[in-house]
């Protein structure tokens, strides 16, 4: 059987990446890790367009995943683009009121809840560059915050 992508005799590459919702009390915090790891790079945004980047570079695209094969180009299906990241995090915050807090009776406390987070919390990507390396510098990072 075949899985996945790309065919036979070939290599998958990926970086370790993460995108979540994270409070404002949290973010400098979390901010702090990513800073002490330079293989890590974060990128984060609220409702109100307030931009983050903190750690490792943070021009241009980005390759999460790209594979390599025998008698073929490299082949990159998912990308990280800040750009892309700011424009989904505008339809990523529009769901929190138009999906979640349409459930909720107006002014309800489950409808207060979701409206705080909406209104409060950032959209947060980290991708960690160091795709050969054993670290597991991400997931260190975000066991440490949880």
């Amino acid at each position: 059987p075949t899985f996945g992508w790309g065919g036979p005799g070939g290599r998958v590459y990926q970086r370790e990446y993460v995108e979540c919702f994270v409070g404002p009390e949290a973010l400098d915090g979390l901010a702090e890790e990513v800073r002490a790891r330079p293989s890590l790079a974060m990128y984060a945004v609220n409702a109100d367009g307030t931009w983050r980047a903190e750690g490792g570079p943070h021009e241009g695209a980005t390759a999460l995943t790209w594979g390599v094969f025998p008698n073929r180009e490299v082949a990159q299906p998912t990308i990280f683009d800040p750009a892309a990241f700011r424009t989904w995090a505008e339809e990523a915050f529009l769901l929190w009121s138009t999906m979640w807090g349409s459930l909720y009776e107006e002014e309800g406390a489950s409808w207060n809840l979701i409206e705080r987070i909406r209104s409060t919390y950032y959209l947060v990507a980290i991708v960690d560059n160091d795709y050969v390396g054993e670290s597991m510098d991400l997931w260190d990072v975000m066991l440490a915050r949880g």
